[in-house]
């Protein structure tokens, strides 16, 4: 019966050839949660470690009927609700026999699977029992270099016959990794780096690149579960305490609020702040699991702000002058319907942490220790999931995070969310859900909903309602507000996705009225539609399209905005070269109400775009399979503004109305 289901599934999924064949975009409700991201933190991550791993994963493909529930976990392209029903289904019916079979288990529709499919396959193999020299021999080699410039030369790069410039390096932006990875067993490499305007052996720099990072990472050795030597990242519970890999918060796919995650991760990436560099370790036995790591590192001079740019010779003058000290620790078990851990991390720092005299700083951290002890869990109950966080730092404040989410049925899903975050919490490197970017001084509830009304439509909506008991940046005194989204995804086809999506947020800001020593609050409101569809008309095309609306109200104040972007995607059939083009012509009113969009970059990149005032912008990539293991990318880009004579400030000044960058990778396997 159950080779009956596969083979008609199978000849149901006919269509679906192509998705195994090369790696899915991201979808619409997907590029929300990045835009999102980088519109509240105003910062493109750098952390590439979710990308790599993905993509070892199209040549190394996930076996689903040997995989544990940590590997399935690592996608992060599964919830929870759905992994547990996964689970439940290999454990009634036995292995899979095609991939094709995942339509068969509930809450898996044609969307995920499509998703899944370029790094899953369903094998009758055992999971294989590698030696050391396994280890040493079998993995796979990659070496990637990036090179980058913006062609005009910004202000800090002039120079006149008594003037030096300002920028001790070129413009020019460099990256050099390489990394061995047996998939699942261990993975070491370096990364080097220099970022435009930084010196490149010469003055500061005589030893080259200005960031060097190495790592040795060790899986499943015995009952050794994680071995980190060198540079790695730890993510605890759901952020509360420590996490150091990529998160992202609100968005159109409502359903992904769960921090999940290897508790320890290696570190392979350019970002030169999130990390810790030491060693750590992971003895797992049975249902327990404990961890421990220790980590020194050399920051520049603060622990806010930290941009990682040695450009200038005061950048660089606070180039490793305070000393970082942590230690930190967990204990988890672990059974077959949930999870308890305790965690633990104290830092040291060799100079006293000085806190800001702004009246909204007042309760910040300052002193030469900080730590804190956490609680988290997760428990799966039918159809239902419970996952949360409690935490407590050295001056006695706290910070609690509690979730539900719910299958409502087999076409219906619920979530909601509720944190309390002290105005007096500290965690250096916190990351969890919340509206500011960390979780400080917020309370709120989440709660959201996505409804498949059929086999082509789904409705995503959530609704989040928060106040900051304490001052903030730009209010002076207790504020609150509201988030609300509701966006549609119709696929009448395979090749074909409509998304509509409107959103609007209220918050209370401080007023401009000069006529107050202390600023009175006044409502915001901003409000955005959005319109996108994305086809593809004949084989190896692919055509996107996007369409947005925003307006910023404050009292008598509006600014309004939009954006219209094309692009075009195409796979030559007989030549392994991709051609990938977009023209966008966007206006807005004024900074409040900039626009954000995610572009098909290179490899391992987040291309990002933030655009304010009146312009066209123009993006062409070529990716080139110049023989069998070895991938180049030259990508260009270019924004001409109206009615300006320069662009940007300070010594990132542009005189006139362009602004161009050219960037080109090459990837070699071996």
């Amino acid at each position: 019966m159950k080779l009956s289901i596969a083979v008609l599934l199978t000849g149901l999924c006919g269509t679906m050839h192509a998705w195994s064949q090369t790696i899915p975009e991201q979808t619409a409700a997907d590029e929300t949660q990045l835009e999102h991201y980088v519109a509240h933190t105003d910062n493109v991550p750098e952390d590439d470690h979710h990308w790599q791993q993905l993509q070892v994963y199209t040549r190394h493909k996930i076996n689903l009927n040997t995989a544990g529930i940590a590997v399935l976990r690592s996608l992060q392209l599964v919830s929870p609700l759905q992994l547990e029903q996964f689970i439940r289904y290999r454990r009634q019916m036995g292995k899979l026999l095609s991939v094709y079979e995942l339509q068969a288990i509930p809450g898996f529709d044609a969307q995920l699977i499509s998703k899944l499919l370029p790094y899953v396959r369903a094998g009758n193999e055992l999971e294989p029992d590698y030696s050391w020299k396994d280890y040493i021999k079998k993995g796979e080699n990659t070496l990637l270099w990036r090179y980058g410039r913006q062609i005009e030369k910004s202000r800090g790069y002039l120079h006149t016959d008594t003037t030096t410039p300002h920028y001790m390096g070129s413009p020019d932006k460099l990256l050099l990794r390489y990394r061995y990875n047996l998939t699942h067993y261990i993975s070491w490499g370096i990364v080097m780096e220099k970022d435009a305007g930084e010196a490149f052996l010469k003055g500061a720099q005589q030893h080259g690149f200005d960031f060097y990072s190495m790592h040795l990472f060790i899986s499943k050795y015995r009952c050794v579960k994680a071995l980190a030597i060198g540079d790695f990242t730890v993510n605890m519970g759901q952020g509360l305490l420590n996490w150091q890999s990529l998160a992202f918060g609100k968005g159109a796919a409502v359903m992904s609020v769960k921090r999940e995650g290897d508790l320890l991760k290696p570190y392979a990436s350019a970002g030169e702040y999130n990390f810790f560099r030491g060693l750590g370790i992971t003895i797992a036995h049975r249902q327990l699991s404990a961890t421990a790591f220790v980590s020194g590192r050399q920051l520049d001079g603060s622990i806010t702000g930290n941009s990682g740019y040695h450009r200038t010779a005061a950048e660089t003058a606070k180039q490793g002058t305070l000393s970082q000290f942590t230690a930190g620790g967990n204990i988890s078990v672990e059974g077959a319907t949930g999870k308890l851990g305790f965690n633990f991390i104290q830092h040291h720092f060799s100079t006293p942490v000085q806190k800001g005299h702004a009246p909204y700083q007042l309760f910040a951290f300052e002193g030469n220790n900080l730590s804190g002890v956490s609680t988290d869990y997760e428990i799966t109950w039918r159809n239902m999931h419970f996952f949360g966080e409690a935490a407590i730092s050295n001056n006695g404040r706290t910070a609690i995070l509690s979730s539900l989410l719910i299958s409502a049925g087999a076409h219906a899903d619920l979530v909601l969310l509720h944190r309390r975050y002290d105005k007096g919490y500290h965690a250096l490197y916190a990351d969890a859900f919340a509206e500011f970017y960390k979780p400080v001084n917020e309370e709120g509830l989440y709660t959201g909903i996505s409804v498949k009304l059929n086999s082509r439509l789904r409705v995503n909506a959530y609704a989040d309602h928060f106040i900051f008991p304490w001052l903030q940046y730009r209010a002076a005194a207790p504020a609150s507000g509201s988030d609300h989204m509701i966006a549609m995804t119709y696929t009448p086809d395979k090749q074909t996705e409509f998304f509509l999506r409107y959103s609007r947020v209220v918050k209370e800001e401080n007023s401009t009225d000069p006529q107050r020593f202390i600023p009175a609050l006044t409502t915001v409101r901003k409000q955005s539609w959005r319109l996108q569809y994305k086809l593809q008309p004949a084989v190896g095309l692919t055509i996107k399209s996007r369409i947005e609306v925003n307006n910023y109200i404050r009292k008598d104040n509006r600014e309004e905005g939009w954006l219209l972007f094309q692009e075009m995607l195409y796979q030559f059939q007989r030549t392994p070269l991709q051609l990938y083009v977009r023209y966008t012509r966007f206006m807005t009113d004024g900074s409040k109400n900039t626009l954000y969009t995610i572009t098909t970059g290179m490899l391992y990149e987040y291309a990002l775009s933030r655009l304010s005032g009146e312009g066209h912008q123009f993006q062409c990539r070529v990716r080139w399979k110049c023989a069998k293991r070895t991938t180049c990318w030259f990508r260009y880009e270019l924004i001409l503004y109206a009615n300006v004579d320069h662009i940007g400030n300070g010594w990132e000044e542009v005189n006139g109305r362009k602004k161009s960058a050219l960037q080109c990778q090459i990837q070699h396997l071996f």
